[in-house]
């Protein structure tokens, strides 16, 4: 029986639960992250923590629990189910608020790590690329509370990705409220134009006041991926030029090569948009460039490393 961690214990999944009145159940009231790992070992998962926790912070989530902790408890679930290629998620929610006559408002959290064999994304999309669909009945607001966050409020992704693989597509693109590129249902976007590197801006690119300047709006609703940060600094150690900018629909058209990143696929080859072939309807160079980057960096801290 798979085994989870919970507030700080390993139970069996059977018998793990969470209070009726946790503030995520009633309210979806909680942040979380996906987290891969290959060989035993979780990949990047420091970055995962960290974003982990600048979610709660600002969203008001505690999160008692310390990193290293966290940590130790992903390797020791890993090694009690006996997976090595796993795809892991760790939730935090608001939990159980009560008043307290002396001390106020107490906020206990919940903590769940939960780990599954890895379903991986398909050989032939990696060779043959995705299709995607453009959404356009909905729009991401930049000026919400939860944009730029990886919150629980994710009904919206699964259905326009349900519908995305309804007509035939492996993901749908989200624009924003300015009809600006943000994300995919579950990834971050990136095109390349003429060797170079484009992908949206997050909330935090926002802070820099030369591309704030330079961006059409002025709050962002694009996740600061874990794979993104890392196809960023794989693609600068390389030599090619990136630029973090705001991306219309006839940009991202026109573009040479087209592709997505999460930490389950990694760097996926976008060659369709609906009936649009993008360059020539395969994966292109630099991203067969990056994706190999990205792999050799997996391999060097998962598999190498004792």
């Amino acid at each position: 029986m798979p085994t989870v961690w919970i507030n700080g214990e390993f139970r069996d999944d059977a018998t793990a639960n969470i209070s009726i009145r946790d503030g995520g159940f009633l309210h979806g009231a909680g942040v979380f992250t996906t987290m891969r790992s290959d060989n035993g070992r979780v990949f990047a998962m420091d970055r995962h923590l960290r974003r982990l926790r600048e979610s709660c912070l600002a969203l008001l989530i505690p999160l008692p629990m310390s990193d290293e902790a966290m940590g130790r408890a992903a390797e020791e679930l890993l090694k009690r189910d006996g997976l090595s290629e796993a795809r892991l998620r760790l939730t935090v929610t608001t939990g159980i608020t009560r008043q307290d006559p002396i001390h106020g408002v107490i906020v206990t959290p919940t903590v769940l790590l939960t780990a599954a064999p890895l379903e991986a994304y398909p050989d032939e999309l990696y060779q043959g690329g995705m299709t995607v669909m453009l959404i356009d009945e909905q729009k991401l607001n930049p000026y919400d509370a939860l944009a730029g966050h990886k919150t629980l409020n994710y009904l919206p992704r699964l259905l326009a990705l349900r519908d995305a693989n309804q007509r035939r597509a492996n993901e749908g693109l989200w624009f924003n409220v300015h009809n600006y590129l943000q994300s995919g249902c579950v990834s971050n976007v990136f095109i390349v134009k003429d060797r170079q590197l484009c992908t949206p801006p997050t909330n935090n690119d926002l802070r820099d006041a030369e591309l704030a300047a330079a961006c059409p709006y002025s709050r962002a609703s694009c996740l600061p991926g874990i794979m993104r940060s890392m196809v960023i600094e794989q693609a600068q150690a390389a030599g090619i030029s990136v630029k973090i900018a705001a991306i219309n629909v006839d940009e991202l058209l026109a573009a040479d090569e087209v592709f997505l990143t999460n930490s389950i696929m990694r760097v996926m080859p976008v060659c369709r948009i609906e009936r649009k072939t993008i360059g020539e309807d395969r994966p292109g160079k630099t991203t067969a460039q990056l994706a190999a980057a990205v792999q050799r960096l997996v391999n060097e801290r998962t598999v190498n490393e004792p």
